[in-house]
């Protein structure tokens, strides 16, 4: 029986790996780099079909669906479907509707309706909206004659396209702003079309201004009423050269370094682009030290993972406190490196100076320095008389969030400036939730609450006011919805991506799924990988080229590589990246 459970896991991992068509470049994540080259092989060609003469009207209906589906797009032979009023006003960049499947055509007394299934949105800019609710999945199109052709008049503004075209031709990028208070860049997920035009379809993105999720989360130093010349044309050396045009105050030297920042994340999802030359109007927008490019590595200072942010690894054995490398766990020099304090969780700052650690019987938070203090000095206590706190979380600016998982519903605590609060988080305030975790720039907060179908995981947005304190907690949405089973862990891969730890035999086969942290469903590469044995947790960080591991008491595994690493003579019962 070992055996052939061994040759299992052995064939399952293969299959895996055997499946993931690109290697991870910024660590163990799964969000492959938008490479078109790859895609244009991918996404062949389609021709669109204008309408039959003596097309009835449910023909009509569906070649003008048919018609969306061209590629590279274009939309002039879909408006052929379409009266001359209603084709001079559709507008279908307002929206884009992906569907799983549909019924048939069916025409009612003059209109034809088509029944979408398991359909989703995207704005105008890309950004998910997430299922489209019963009401809308219905769409309906009202027929009538002209020049003696049945046309569609008052079409939905939208792309309507199945989800499977969509996944091929489709890829999730990210468009970066920043944090309210201009420390940290934060990439807002929207999905674009591959092909020639990335660079212009990025740059023109951006210039739209944050997603409607993300408005009032993030800020933008973008001046509003530019666009992007003709194209973003890119030169042998890499060199993007964007020509803004439209009405714009002067930029700051300040304000140009702000813009540039946004522009280089931004553009750098493009690989063959390596910096960028920035016209407004007829002037140079001013580079630092007076360059002539800006390189799209430059502004590492304003990192979404943090730009000081550690990779060290921080564990727990015995109740004391261990941190290293991957080779290497040795005990911290703070306070809680000693023996028989009775630690059940920890959770270490991104900068790697505190931790935050939670007492065995759950209802006692203390912070403390990792390193050595001076004689005497005992850790902070900043929250007690909880019931039963799950693992702490930091983000980048310093702020502690805690999770009581009290018996009558949890609660959500706000460590500022050494001051706890109590911050309400609708789905999870109250809920049976047991896992929270805070994105490194301050903006995201991703939790698992357990409900009678599963463990659901939820997201929701954080806003953070002027003076760089949270404000509140947005409505939450679905990341993933219950499906019959529990998550283990959860734990950051990407700014923008969350790997789940599930139980497919408990203490014999788990899963690690990679998924979108804005709930995104398809077309996004991810890596779901088998891991064999009791695994307690897992480990991962937003921070590029760091790996994520599966933990084990004696040992922890990159989840890609498979390479193993003993933790040493103790057993460990924690292993976390710092966050």
């Amino acid at each position: 029986m070992t055996r052939l459970v061994a040759l299992l896991i052995a064939l399952l991992a293969a299959t895996t790996l055997a499946g993931c068509m690109d290697l991870p470049d910024e660590g163990p994540v799964v969000e492959s780099g938008v490479t078109e080259e790859r895609d244009g092989r991918r996404a062949s060609g389609i021709d669109a079909r204008p309408p039959a003469d003596g097309a009835s009207r449910t023909q009509v209906v569906t070649g003008f669906l048919d018609a969306m589906t061209a590629w590279p797009i274009q939309t002039s032979v879909a408006k052929e479907y379409l009266t001359e009023e209603a084709a001079e006003q559709w507008n279908p960049e307002r929206e884009t509707i992906v569907y799983g499947d549909s019924l048939p055509a069916r025409e009612v007394g003059g209109e034809v309706t088509v029944q979408l299934t398991d359909a989703d949105g995207l704005d105008s800019i890309g950004s998910w909206r997430g299922p489209l609710p019963e009401s809308e999945l219905t769409l309906q199109f009202q027929v009538t004659v002209e020049d003696g052709e049945y046309r569609i008049f008052q079409p939905p503004d939208a792309l309507v396209v199945p989800a499977s075209w969509f996944q091929q031709r489709y890829r999730q990028v990210s468009l970066y702003y920043f944090d309210p208070v201009a420390q940290i860049l934060v990439p807002e997920p929207v999905f674009v079309p591959v092909g020639d035009q990335l660079a212009t379809t990025l740059v023109s993105a951006l210039l739209d201004g944050p997603p409607p999720r993300a408005s009032g989360v993030v800020r933008t130093f973008i001046p509003a009423g530019l666009s992007v010349g003709l194209s973003v044309p890119v030169d042998d050396e890499g060199v993007a050269d964007i020509t803004l045009v439209g009405d714009a105050p002067l930029v700051s030297p300040e304000e140009a370094e702000l813009m540039l920042a946004q522009l280089a994340w931004t553009l750098k999802q493009d690989t063959a682009i390596t910096a960028v030359r920035v016209t407004i109007g007829d002037a140079d927008l001013p580079l630092p030290g007076g360059a002539s490019t800006y390189s799209v590595d430059s502004a590492q200072d304003f990192a979404p993972s943090g730009a000081g942010a550690t990779t060290l690894l921080f564990a727990l054995s015995g109740g004391r406190l261990l941190w290293g490398s991957n080779d290497s766990l040795l005990p911290v020099t703070g306070p809680f490196g000693g023996l028989g304090l009775g630690i059940v969780s920890v959770a270490a700052r991104p900068d790697g100076e505190l931790v935050a650690a939670v007492d065995r019987d759950g209802t006692r938070v203390r912070v403390a320095p990792v390193r050595d203090v001076p004689e005497g000095a005992r850790p902070q206590t900043v929250l007690s008389g909880g019931t039963r706190f799950a693992r702490p979380t930091w983000d980048d600016a310093g702020r502690l969030w805690l999770l009581d998982r009290r018996r009558g519903g949890a609660v959500v605590w706000l460590v500022e400036d050494g001051v706890a609060r109590e911050v309400r988080v609708r789905g999870v305030t109250g809920e049976r939730a047991h896992q929270l975790i805070a994105s490194r720039d301050g903006t995201r907060l991703v939790s698992v609450v357990r409900t009678s179908e599963g463990d659901e995981v939820l997201g929701a947005r954080v806003v953070i006011g002027s003076s760089g304190r949270v404000a509140r907690v947005r409505e939450p949405f679905v990341i993933r919805p219950a499906e019959d089973t529990r998550i283990v862990d959860v734990a950051w891969t990407s700014p923008i991506r969350v790997a789940l730890l599930t139980p497919t035999s408990p203490r014999t086969l788990y899963e690690v799924d990679i998924v979108a942290a804005d709930g995104a469903a398809v077309a996004i590469d991810t890596l779901s990988t088998i891991v064999a044995g009791p695994v307690l947790g897992i480990a991962g960080t937003p921070t590029p080229e760091a790996p994520t591991f599966a933990v084990f008491g004696d040992h922890y595994l990159d989840v890609v590589t498979q390479e193993q690493y003993d933790t040493g003579p103790a057993p460990i019962s924690q292993l976390d990246y710092a966050g």
